[in-house]
């Protein structure tokens, strides 16, 4: 069975909505075992090493990811650096959120990503969570669907499906 893990940040609800949609178009695909971490909870980063898939989701503050997930790709490094993580031909993709930055910070965490050895296989998800009032867990049929697809489509990969 593939292992993909699913690691997000979310402040008002959007980007969670959007991590339940990942998990639920992941969890689609036969022989994919999911799992769905919001950085801030305790677990072992060292889990990591146990995917075949790494997903990151990060809603956008002042241009870059949140406070908690900077720490969290920190330690990332920290650990590949010391030898206790080991994500080189891993495989991966991202989604992001933003309202008036752009939605830039999803190709910032992609570049992480690559830095980390990690193969993001599919383009990344950024979608806009705040614009003409839509402010807050609003999200429409066809972003989750995007969402969604990005899930499938890195599970399938993880399962050799594709």
């Amino acid at each position: 069975m593939s292992k993909v893990i699913v690691v997000f940040d979310s402040k008002t609800g959007f980007t969670e909505r959007m991590a339940n949609a990942v998990v639920e178009g992941a969890k689609g695909v036969e022989g994919v075992d999911v799992e769905l971490i919001k950085v801030g909870t305790p677990f072992s980063i060292s889990k990591l090493n146990s995917a075949d898939a790494l997903i990151f989701g990060s809603p956008t503050r002042y241009g870059g990811v949140t406070q908690e997930m900077g720490f969290f790709l920190e330690n990332v490094e920290a650990h590949k650096e010391s030898k206790r993580l080991n994500l080189s031909g891993k495989i991966g993709g991202v989604f992001a959120s933003y309202e008036w930055d752009g939605g830039w910070v999803a190709e910032k965490i992609k570049a992480n990503m690559e830095s980390l050895g990690i193969r993001v296989v599919a383009p990344p998800v950024s979608l806009a969570d705040g614009m003409h009032g839509r402010h807050g867990i609003n999200i429409d049929a066809e972003d989750i669907q995007k969402c969604r697809d990005l899930g499938k489509v890195i599970a399938e990969k993880a399962a050799g499906t594709t």
